[in-house]
């Protein structure tokens, strides 16, 4: 049983959606004031739970208890009226509205029948003054930055008296700088006595700012630690349910060069670019923000027209004008907007893994039920967990969506795999199968180039990683370097320049 004078506490909690169970008799309880870090693979049920928290979902059975009272949560709104505030990984507000606005929505403050914009705007300078954010409450929160709009909802939170505070992955779109004003924040709230639910993936994060862990697995709650004594090893392996092998990209590298690209410029993101990715390699690609990293492989795949330079695939000159023509030459892009650019949310899993390969073959027949077995062959192979192959990818987690767009492409038997931020959302153990599975593809022969903000996972996947800084090569390092030797080569330009 929990315990009844917790802040917040679940009962029993089951949630399906579907056929797919996502919670199964859940139990567990947050203590007033504490910081406590809910994790869990991808699909463990994490957002679920949260969710139910803030009246977004209903359980199909169980109890939701606050403060040692049963609630009945119909609506999010009632939620906050309770003190329950939830901040989205993904912001849900109103960019066509002020910060004010966006604030007081669905509770005005009014004089009479009217809208007191007065009295709403000088609540907001207060609250917004508490997060120390300097922004004038009249500004449309389209002008806002991913981290000022993490703390509008957070201003929102405080503005119902919140004193349970869920933020659900509130770091992914945030700069180093963004996340450490946000702590600071949230470090104020709790020595105000708000109690913080941190659900997260990023391990550093949660030991930075949490005292307690509980871990979700499968649906079920694997258990509840204090984080003093506990190692990152300890939470990996309570999310996974076994240890993880770390590995380098240590494959057998060969002679042929799959790509081969010499002084490739699209002006002005990027000029003189030459990298070469034979056989059987990964090779890294490196950079800080601006330094056109993304749009290096973009433009290799056929997205946009280089102003300058040569690329040869397998020793054949390759000038794509368009992705579908760099895909029947065996070069494919995992993109890093996954929900955007490598999905299609409106058609099932099974059309989604066969649109690439119709692509490459350019004019082939289909024969709907080979689809099918192939279909499931590939959920199989690449350990996708779904309902079927009939559900669309938005029932799926991110670490599974993301499975999926790598296996549309493997599908077609590419001889150069381009991925950007190819773990960029996932969790420990979708980033573990990821790497897995670049690792198989490179022993087969294919070509990986990477590109990767995380420079452990570059260090751990690479045979060797070249460095890009303000659109220019600035070198390359071989597989045991360090991040300093990353780091250097990657700020050199700064430090000449400014001699």
């Amino acid at each position: 049983m929990p315990d009844l004078m917790s802040a917040l506490a679940f009962e029993d909690v089951s949630k399906a959606f579907g056929g797919v169970k996502a919670l199964r008799g859940v139990t567990l309880s947050v203590a007033p004031g504490d910081a406590h870090a809910l994790m869990g693979e991808n699909g463990a049920g994490k957002s679920t739970l949260m969710k139910i928290a803030a009246g977004i979902h209903r359980p199909d059975s169980g109890r939701l208890l606050y403060k040692g009272q049963v609630l009945d949560l119909v609506a999010p709104r009632a939620a906050l009226a309770a003190g329950i505030g939830l901040v989205h990984q993904e912001t849900l507000l109103f960019p066509n509205l002020d910060v004010a606005e966006n604030i007081f929505a669905g509770h005005e403050v009014r004089r009479g029948w009217f809208v007191d914009r007065r009295a709403m705007h000088a609540r907001s300078a207060e609250l917004l003054a508490q997060l120390h954010l300097d922004v004038d409450p009249a500004t449309m929160v389209s002008r806002l930055s991913a981290a000022q709009q993490q703390l509008l909802q957070v201003a929102r939170a405080l503005a119902f008296h919140c004193e349970v505070l869920i933020l659900d992955e509130p770091t992914t779109s945030l700069t180093d700088s963004e996340v450490d004003h946000l702590f600071a924040v949230l470090e104020l709230l709790r020595s105000r006595g708000v109690t913080l639910i941190y659900v997260s993936h990023r391990i550093p994060e949660v030991f930075r700012l949490c005292r307690t862990v509980s871990v979700l697995r499968d649906g079920q709650h694997v258990g509840t630690w204090p984080l003093e004594g506990k190692s990152a090893h300890d939470i990996v392996r309570a999310m996974v349910g076994r240890d993880l092998e770390t590995g380098h990209g240590q494959g057998k590298v060969g002679e042929a060069v799959r790509l081969d690209v010499r002084g490739l410029a699209r002006h002005p993101h990027f000029r003189g670019v030459d990298v070469q990715v034979r056989e059987g390699e990964i090779v890294g690609l490196f950079g800080l923000i601006g330094a056109g990293r993304t749009e290096v492989v973009e433009t290799i795949f056929g997205l946009h027209r280089p102003d300058e330079g040569t690329m040869r695939v397998d020793g054949e000159s390759f000038a794509p004008h368009a992705p579908a023509d760099a895909i029947r030459r065996g070069v494919v892009l995992q993109p890093e907007m996954r929900q955007s650019q490598g999905l299609f949310f409106n058609l099932p899993i099974s059309e989604n893994l066969l649109l690439a390969r119709e692509a490459a073959r350019n004019g082939w027949m289909r024969q709907l039920g080979r689809e099918r077995g192939e279909c499931e062959a590939l959920l199989t192979r690449w350990g996708i967990k779904a309902a079927s192959i009939d559900v669309p990818p938005d029932s799926l987690s991110g670490g599974n969506q993301q499975k999926v767009v790598l296996a549309k492409w493997l599908a077609t038997a590419p001889r150069v795999l381009l991925l950007d931020e190819p773990t960029k959302g996932v969790d420990v153990g979708a980033k573990h199968d990821i790497h897995h599975l670049i690792r198989q593809e490179a022993a087969l022969g294919m070509g990986c180039l990477v590109v990767s903000s995380d420079l452990p996972e570059l260090l751990a996947l690479a045979d060797r990683i070249v460095v890009l800084k303000q659109g220019r090569v600035q070198g390359e390092v071989p597989r045991g370097a360090t991040e300093e030797d990353v780091m250097q080569l990657a700020t050199r330009a700064e430090e000449t320049d400014a001699a």
